[in-house]
């Protein structure tokens, strides 16, 4: 499934020299609790010339925004324990910035108390021949994690707790809103967490709620990520 990149800006001079990013000890761990609202997890990619443009040319586009380290993964929203970090957001995606030395300083919406470090730059997405921008209308990144019984209790005891949603995917990623080349998929929701249903052949067929019409692909339980 493709889409068409909604980005199309100049390309311009190379980049030198490498940002001095501060130094981190190592991540401690966070116990997140069943249904703390952490909203959706956030892909965060490299910042990429071809994609987003010569940075001097283009950063001005580009709005900075604080997301929450948990656990080496990125949310919006904050939690105790979790550690500010500030990208920025173009098109509905979200990148680190440049790691060029001329950048660091430039920018003066830009919190650079709260710049990325090492660590956050070694985790970021490398954009992909056919990575694209995702429409606004598709709603916000919903996180889809896999079924877990520790979580969410045994299915044959816990399944009328949990309420059948259907998202939309586009590109492996899931909103709440239909879109041009989505594919309906119906899940659950339990204590504001989306997740896929159990995998055990008895459960198929067995709650008369759920749409087993768009029921979950093995594409999309590899995708599925565990419990932050």
């Amino acid at each position: 499934m493709r889409i068409t990149s909604l980005l199309a800006l100049p390309l311009l001079a190379g980049v030198t020299g490498l940002v001095a990013s501060p130094s981190t000890a190592p991540a401690q761990q966070i116990s997140i609790s069943f249904g703390t609202r952490l909203g959706p997890e956030i892909r965060v990619y490299s910042y990429s010339q071809e994609r987003l443009g010569e940075w001097r040319s283009n950063y001005r586009h580009w709005t900075p925004v604080t997301l929450y380290d948990v656990n080496g993964r990125y949310y919006r929203n904050n939690v105790r324990g979790a550690r500010p970090v500030v990208v920025y957001q173009y098109n509905n995606q979200y990148f680190f910035p440049p790691q060029e030395q001329g950048w660091n300083g430039a920018d003066r919406r830009y919190d650079y108390r709260r710049q990325p470090n090492q660590s956050d730059y070694g985790r970021g997405e490398r954009y992909s021949s056919d990575a694209f921008t995702f429409s606004a209308r598709l709603g916000t990144e919903v996180g889809v994690l896999a079924y877990s019984e520790d979580r969410a209790g045994d299915w044959r005891n816990n399944t009328r707790r949990w309420t059948p949603v259907t998202l939309y995917e586009v590109n492996g990623r899931y909103f709440p809103k239909n879109g041009p080349g989505a594919r309906q998929v119906t899940m659950y929701r339990y204590r504001n967490e989306y997740f896929l249903p159990p995998q055990d052949r008895a459960w198929d067929g067995s709650d008369r709620r759920f749409d087993y019409n768009h029921k979950p692909t093995q594409e999309d339980y590899r995708r599925a990520r565990g419990h932050p």
